[in-house]
């Protein structure tokens, strides 16, 4: 009975810290280059005509929303849509990004430049009355920073 006591504890130990070292290198990147390559996300509330830096080269910026839905208390033919028109400024130029969860052939999430671009929430969410004025539109987008190719 010792023999088989003894024989586990010299097989249990070695196998405890072996598995606790695998264990600690699981959750930090093991270089600077996979830290770099790690998909990294953030929010963004904008509004028309704001501009927000979302890495150390890119800008993005919310150019205007595009509200064609009908108005409460009018009488429409077609539900309309809205869409939001945003510009990637970056070192080699720009980009046009269009988002949407309503426009025929839109999408709410686009990928650009290694960048992805999620529509989560917009204000107002539904359409002003119709003689209202033109509301503040703010718009919260994610952006997910995705890892670069080797």
């Amino acid at each position: 009975m010792f023999y088989l006591t003894h024989t586990y504890r010299r097989l249990i130990l070695p196998l405890c810290i072996a598995m606790l070292a695998v264990l600690a290198g699981c959750g930090a990147p093991s270089s600077a280059s996979d830290a770099e390559n790690t998909p990294r996300t953030v929010t963004q509330v904008l509004t028309p005509g704001q501009q927000v830096a979302i890495t150390a080269t890119d800008t993005l910026k919310l150019e205007r929303v595009n509200d064609s839905r009908c108005r409460k208390g009018a009488v429409c033919v077609w539900k309309g849509y809205v869409s939001y028109s945003f510009s990637l400024i970056g070192k080699n130029g720009s980009s046009d990004i269009t988002l949407s969860d309503s426009m025929p052939g839109g999408a709410s999430s686009v990928t650009v430049n290694h960048l992805t671009f999620t529509l989560l929430d917009v204000d107002p969410d539904s359409p002003p009355a119709m003689n209202a004025a033109e509301p503040t539109y703010r718009v919260k987008v994610k952006i997910t920073q995705n890892a670069l190719p080797r």
